[in-house]
C-alpha cells in the first residue's frame, strides 16, 4: 500500500476549509508576479462589489498602500499591515475626491461580502523562493500561513514545521509574512495556532466550543478545532478584528493571540453585557477564571469589543483595582494600546483631583484605569450617562463593599460609613458594572449579577495555561498548632463581618498580637530562616528550580525586616550588587540592567518609617524598578521577602517556589499561592514551602473555588513515587558495583570509569535502557517536589546522583545535547562531560547533530580511530550507530538513492542488536556479539566514506552520480544492466542534468505539470534512444524528479 504523504494531508486539509465554506485555488493556477503578495483579481472584485468602479491607477493606490512599506525589520512591518489593513485607506480619487476603503466587511453579511480563499504551493520570491503550504486570503489580502508535516514521517514533527515558518519564510520572505497574523503549524497529531513572534512554548491548542463544553484538541481532531473554529468566517473576521493586541511601543516583538478560553470568555462577556444594557440591570456579569488564565488580557479584548460597539455610541471604560501595585501593572498594558483601541484614549488616573478634571461629566470615548480607593464619600456625582462600564479587576474585595457598617471610636462614638464601591455607584449611577475574579464570593455576584464565563484551575491545568501546585511542609516545630490556626480563621472571618460585632473583633485582633508574638519570636525565626537558606540553596544546587525565583512571605513588615536582616548576617554574599546573576556572566546584558542584590524586602512604606527601613524598602519608584528586575529572568535579584505586596496580580513566569511563613484567609490564600503556577519552559510545577500548617485551609479554600480539581498536591506522594522509582533503579542496576562511587576515597578517574560501566550495562539491552531511562526520570521529577523532607537521606540522594550521571551520558549518546541535562545538579554534570570526554579519548567530538563543523571529520581515518579505541563494547557500538546515522544523513542530502542503501545496511544491524536475548546468552558470548556488530558498521562507514567521493574517479559531479545510480538501479532491477556499457550510464547522467538544467530556468517547475510533462517526453525519449525499455521509463522519471526535488529541498 502506498504511503500517506505530506501532499495527500495538504490535500484532505484543503477539503476541510471548503467543506467550511472557503473557496480554494491551487497556486500555479494564479496568474501573478511572484514577489506579490496579494491576489489581484480578489481584491479589485471585492472593490468593485462594494465601492463605485475604481480606475486603474485607483487601484494601483489601494494595491500599493497595502504592500508597499518596507526597510523595517519583519515586526514593524506586521505591525504596520495590522493597523493598515484594520483601520482602511483614505483614497484619493483621480477627480480629487475621497473615498474611504475599508478592505473587509465586518457587518451583517460578512460571509458573503468577503471572498475567503484557500491557496496551496503559494510560490512568493523574495530574497529565495519559497512555498508555504497553505495560505488563507481574505478579499485577496493574505491574513494566515499554514504549514503542515506529514503525519505518517516520525522524521519530522511540529517543530520543524514551527522552523520553518519561523526562520526560513521569516527571512527569505517577510514582505508576505508581514500579514501572517496568525501562524498554523501541524503534523497531524499536533495541532497549534500561534503569533509569528511568540515562542514554540506559546503556540495552543484550540478547544472548539460545543454548547457548555468543548471538543479535545488532541490527535487529528486538533486541525479540525482550528479550522471550523478560529477559521469559520464570521469567527475569524471578529479574531482578526478585535483580538489581536499588538502594543504601541515593545521591545520583545509581542504579539498578543488569545487563548481558545480568552476568546470565548470575552464573547460571553460582551454578549452578556449587551442583554443586561439593555434591560437596564447595570450589571453585567462575572467572569471567574483560574488565577494565572490570563484575565488582564481578557480584560483588554473586552473593552475593545465595548469601546468598538455601535450600539453603546462611543462609550467610556473604566478599569478598576484596589492596588496601587495592580493598577500600574494594567496601566502598563492599556496604556501601550492606544493603536489597539483605534479612537479610544487610554489614560491612568493617579489622584483624586486627576480623576474630576478628567471623568466630570466626561461625553463620550475613553478607557481610564485608576484604583477605587479614589471614590470616597465627597466625590459626589461625576456623570449619570449609561454608556458608562466599569470592569474591576480582582472583584471579591473591595470592589463589593456598596453596603454601610458601623464604626466605633471612642472619642467619636459610632458612626455609619460605605464601602469604595458605594461611592463609585453614586459617582456613575447609570453605568454598567463587570467583575473578573479568580476567587468569587457571594457578595461578587450580588454586586456584579450572574457567572457569566467560568476557567476552572482544573481546566487551566489541562490546558497547560497554568501548572500544578505541590506544598512542603517547614519543620514542625515552627507551624501553628490547631488553636492558634483556630484564631487565626476567626480573626478573618471576622474582619469579612467588620461592623457586626465590636466587641468580637477587638478580641479577634488582641488573639492575633500573640500569634504575631508567637511568629516574631527569636527562636523560631531563627528555625524558619536557616530553613529555608538550606532549602533554597539545595534546590539550587540540584536545578531543581528552573531559574532560582523565590518569594518569602511574612506575617507583617517587622518580621519581614527581622528576615531580611537574619539572611544578610548567614550570607552577606548574598547581598553584593551585580549586574546579572552569575550564570549569565558573559552574556549580553541589557543596558539599563540594575545592580542589584540577590535579595530585596518589598513592602509599603509609611511616614514612620526608620531611616533603616527606608533604605532597606526604598521608594515608590524604587519598588517599581525592583518589580521589573525581579520579572528579569537574567537579574541578579532571585529572592523577594514580602507582606502583601505582590502577593496578588503580580506575574513572574520563572518564579517556583514561595516560602510561606503567614497566616492567609481562603480567596486570598488562593490568589497567593497562585504566584507560583504560571507557565515558565521547563517549569513542571510550583513548591509551596509552607511554614505555618496551611493543608487543611488549602484544602478548604480549594473545594470552595475550584471543586472540580482536588487540593494542592502534598509532597507525601511525591516522596513515595521518588522511593518507589529510586528502589527500582537500584533492582535494575543490582548487577554493577558502583558502591566506590561514594567514598572519600575514589579518585576522580576511578568514578569516571564506575559511571562509563554503568553507562555499558544500562545499554547492553534495550529494554533495560527504556526502563532505566524511565525509572530515573520519575524518580528526578518526583525529587525536585520533595527535596528537604526529613525522610529523604543523603546515600538516597548520592544514589540519585550516581544514575542521572549514567542517565546524561546515555542521552547524550543516543538522543544528544537536551533539556534533560537540567536534571543533574552542576557538579554531576561536570562528571558526565568528563566521562565523555575520558569515553572518546579527546574533546573535539560531540554528539550534537546540529554541529556542523565536525561533518566531515566523521570521514576522517583518524576520527574512526578514535571509535575504535573505545574500551566498552556497548558504548562504542552506540557512539558507531549515532554518529553513521549522521553521516548517512549527511550524505541522504546529495544521493537518496545510496543513502536509502546504507540506511537499509544500519537498520539491518540495529536490529540484529536489539534481538539479543538478554536471558539466553552469557556475557562473553553478549560482548563477542556486539563487537562483531561494531566491526560491521566501521565497515558500513568505510563504504560510505567511499561511496561519498566516488564521482571524482569517474569524473562527473556528484549531482551526475546521483542520477547514474538512479539509472544503474533501474537496470539493476529489471535485469538489463549488462546491456549498456560503464559509459553509456555515465553519458546519460550527464545528459539528463542538461534536461533538468533546462527546466530549471523556469520558477518552481517541478510543481507545474506542463513542465514536467515535457521533461518525462524528453527522458524518455533520451532513454528509449539509448536502450531502456519502455516499461522501466516511468519508474526511473520518478526517481529523477524525487532526487531533483531532493536537491532542491537542501538548496532552500
Amino acid at each position: 500500500m502506498a504511503k500517506f504523504c505530506e501532499n495527500e494531508f495538504e490535500q484532505a486539509v484543503l477539503e476541510k476549509f471548503e467543506n467550511n465554506s472557503w473557496e480554494y485555488l491551487c497556486g500555479y493556477d494564479i496568474s501573478r508576479e511572484l514577489d506579490t503578495p496579494i491576489l489581484k483579481q480578489d481584491l479589485r472584485t471585492y472593490l468593485d462589489q462594494n465601492y463605485d468602479s475604481l480606475s486603474d491607477n485607483e487601484f494601483d493606490q489601494v494595491a500599493s498602500y497595502i504592500t508597499e512599506y518596507s526597510n523595517q525589520s519583519l515586526y514593524r512591518a506586521l505591525k504596520e499591515s495590522y493597523k493598515r489593513l484594520f483601520k482602511g485607506f483614505d483614497l484619493l480619487r483621480d477627480d480629487g475626491s475621497r473615498l474611504f476603503i475599508n478592505f473587509f466587511d465586518f457587518g451583517d453579511d460578512a460571509e458573503t461580502n468577503n471572498i475567503f480563499r484557500v491557496v496551496n504551493q503559494f510560490e512568493f520570491q523574495e530574497y529565495k523562493l519559497q512555498r508555504p503550504d497553505i495560505v488563507l486570503f481574505i478579499n485577496g489580502i493574505p491574513v494566515s500561513v499554514i504549514e503542515l508535516k506529514n503525519p505518517a514521517d516520525d522524521s519530522v514533527t511540529i517543530a520543524d514545521a514551527y522552523e520553518q515558518t519561523h526562520i526560513r519564510y521569516a527571512q527569505n520572505i517577510p514582505s508576505l509574512m508581514k500579514f501572517d497574523f496568525i501562524n498554523v503549524i501541524s503534523d497531524g497529531a499536533n495541532n497549534k495556532y500561534g503569533a509569528l513572534f511568540s515562542p514554540y512554548e506559546f503556540y495552543f491548542k484550540w478547544k472548539l466550543k460545543e454548547g457548555d463544553a468543548y471538543r479535545s484538541a488532541d490527535g487529528p481532531q486538533g486541525i479540525d478545532n482550528i479550522i471550523e473554529g478560529i477559521f469559520e468566517r464570521r469567527t475569524l473576521l471578529n479574531f482578526l478584528r478585535n483580538y489581536i493586541y499588538i502594543p504601541d511601543n515593545s521591545d520583545k516583538n509581542l504579539v498578543i493571540l488569545p487563548k481558545y478560553y480568552q476568546y470565548y470568555g470575552a464573547e460571553a462577556m460582551f454578549k452578556g453585557i449587551v442583554k443586561e444594557y439593555a434591560a437596564n440591570t447595570h450589571k453585567g456579569g462575572t467572569f471567574w477564571g483560574a488565577t494565572g488564565c490570563g484575565k488582564s488580557y481578557i480584560m483588554l479584548f473586552l473593552a475593545k469589543k465595548i469601546t468598538t460597539y455601535e450600539e453603546f455610541d462611543k462609550p467610556t471604560v473604566i478599569m478598576l483595582t484596589d492596588r496601587n501595585d495592580l493598577d500600574d501593572q494594567l496601566s502598563e498594558d492599556f496604556e501601550n494600546a492606544k493603536e489597539y483601541f483605534v479612537e479610544a484614549n487610554t489614560l491612568q488616573i493617579k489622584n483624586r483631583p486627576m480623576l474630576t478634571q478628567k471623568l466630570k461629566d466626561v461625553q463620550s470615548g475613553g478607557v481610564y484605569l485608576m484604583t477605587i480607593q479614589k471614590f470616597r464619600e465627597d466625590l459626589n456625582l461625576l456623570s449619570d450617562r449609561r454608556n458608562i462600564f466599569c470592569i474591576s479587576d480582582e472583584a471579591h474585595r473591595t470592589q463589593t463593599n456598596v453596603n454601610s457598617k458601623v464604626v466605633m471610636s471612642q472619642t467619636k462614638g459610632a458612626k455609619t460609613v460605605y464601602g469604595f464601591a458605594k461611592y463609585l455607584r453614586d459617582s456613575f449611577p447609570n453605568a454598567t458594572y463587570i467583575g473578573f475574579t479568580g476567587t468569587p464570593v457571594d457578595a461578587t455576584l450580588q454586586v456584579f449579577g450572574d457567572i457569566t464565563f467560568k476557567y476552572t484551575m482544573f481546566q487551566s491545568k489541562e490546558d497547560g495555561a497554568t501548572v500544578q501546585i505541590s506544598r512542603l511542609n517547614g519543620p514542625r516545630e515552627v507551624q501553628l498548632n490547631e488553636r492558634q490556626a483556630e484564631i487565626c480563621d476567626k480573626f478573618y472571618e471576622s474582619m469579612a463581618n467588620a461592623g457586626t460585632n465590636p466587641d468580637q473583633i477587638q478580641q479577634s485582633q488582641r488573639d492575633m498580637l500573640k500569634i504575631k508574638t508567637i511568629l516574631g519570636a527569636t527562636s523560631r525565626l531563627d528555625i524558619v530562616v536557616n530553613h529555608f537558606i538550606g532549602h533554597y540553596e539545595k534546590r539550587c544546587r540540584e536545578n531543581a528550580t528552573v531559574n532560582g525565583k523565590a518569594m518569602f512571605v511574612c506575617y507583617d513588615r517587622e518580621i519581614g525586616l527581622e528576615v531580611y536582616k537574619r539572611i544578610k548576617t548567614l550570607r552577606p554574599e548574598w547581598f553584593e550588587k551585580r549586574k546579572c546573576a552569575p550564570e549569565y556572566d558573559g552574556n549580553e546584558i541589557s543596558r539599563d540592567a540594575m545592580d542589584i542584590e540577590k535579595v530585596k524586602f518589598v513592602c509599603s512604606g509609611s511616614k514612620n518609617d526608620t531611616a533603616e527601613m527606608k533604605a532597606i524598602i526604598g521608594t515608590d519608584d524604587d519598588r517599581k524598578n525592583y518589580a521589573k528586575e525581579f520579572k528579569n529572568e537574567k537579574s541578579n535579584f532571585k529572592i523577594v521577602i514580602l507582606v502583601d505586596m505582590w502577593i496578588t496580580g503580580f506575574d513572574v513566569p520563572s518564579l517556583d517556589t514561595m516560602y510561606l511563613d503567614k497566616p492567609v484567609e481562603r480567596h486570598n490564600l488562593i490568589q497567593t499561592i497562585s504566584r507560583v503556577n504560571r507557565v515558565f519552559k521547563g517549569k513542571e510545577y510550583g513548591l509551596i514551602v509552607d511554614y505555618i500548617g496551611l493543608e487543611s485551609s488549602i484544602a478548604k479554600a480549594m473545594k470552595l473555588y475550584n471543586g472540580d480539581i482536588k487540593p494542592v498536591n502534598g509532597t507525601d506522594a511525591a516522596l513515595v513515587i521518588f522511593k518507589d522509582f529510586l528502589q527500582k533503579t537500584i533492582d535494575l542496576m543490582n548487577d554493577v558495583d558502583y558502591s566506590r562511587f561514594f567514598e572519600e576515597t575514589a579518585t576522580p578517574l576511578e568514578r569516571l570509569d564506575i559511571i562509563n560501566k554503568g553507562v555499558e550495562f544500562v545499554m547492553a539491552f534495550k529494554e533495560r535502557r527504556d526502563r532505566f531511562m524511565g525509572f530515573t526520570q520519575r524518580a528526578k521529577k518526583a525529587f525536585d517536589v520533595c527535596i528537604g523532607h526529613d525522610q529523604i537521606t543523603e546515600h538516597e540522594v548520592d544514589l540519585l546522583h550516581y544514575f542521572l550521571c549514567v542517565r546524561s551520558v546515555i542521552f547524550k549518546m543516543t538522543i544528544g545535547d537536551t533539556p534533560d541535562a537540567t536534571l543533574m545538579n552542576k557538579k554531576i554534570a561536570e562528571l558526565v562531560d568528563r566521562a565523555i570526554c575520558s569515553s572518546y579519548e579527546g574533546k573535539d567530538f560531540t554528539f550534537d547533530d546540529s554541529a556542523k563543523d565536525d561533518v566531515q571529520n566523521l570521514f576522517s581515518d583518524e576520527f574512526l580511530e578514535k571509535l575504535k579505541k573505545i574500551k566498552f563494547p556497548n558504548t562504542k557500538y552506540f557512539a558507531l550507530v549515532k554518529l553513521l546515522k549522521r553521516a548517512i544523513k549527511e550524505f541522504g542530502k546529495t544521493n537518496m538513492l545510496k543513502a536509502a542503501e546504507f540506511s537499509k545496511r544500519l537498520k539491518n544491524i540495529i536490529d540484529r542488536y536489539n534481538s539479543r536475548n538478554e536471558l539466553n546468552e552469557v556475557q562473553e558470548i553478549i560482548e563477542e556479539t556486539v563487537d562483531n556488530l561494531s566491526e560491521e558498521l566501521e565497515k558500513v562507514f568505510k563504504d560510505l566514506k567511499k561511496e561519498k567521493s566516488s564521482f571524482e574517479e569517474m569524473g562527473i559531479s556528484y549531482i551526475e552520480k546521483a542520477f547514474y545510480d538512479i539509472l544503474v538501479a533501474v537496470a539493476d532491477e529489471h535485469n538489463f544492466r549488462k546491456a549498456l556499457n560503464e559509459e553509456t550510464y555515465i553519458e546519460l547522467a550527464r545528459k539528463i542534468r542538461e534536461l533538468v538544467n533546462g527546466k530549471a530556468k523556469y520558477a518552481d517547475w517541478t510543481n507545474r505539470q506542463d513542465i514536467r510533462d515535457e521533461l518525462y517526453s524528453d527522458l524518455a525519449v533520451l532513454l528509449k534512444k539509448n536502450g531502456y525499455p519502455p516499461t522501466v521509463i516511468n519508474e526511473a522519471y520518478d526517481e529523477v524528479l524525487k532526487q531533483v526535488e531532493n536537491f532542491k529541498k537542501y538548496e532552500e
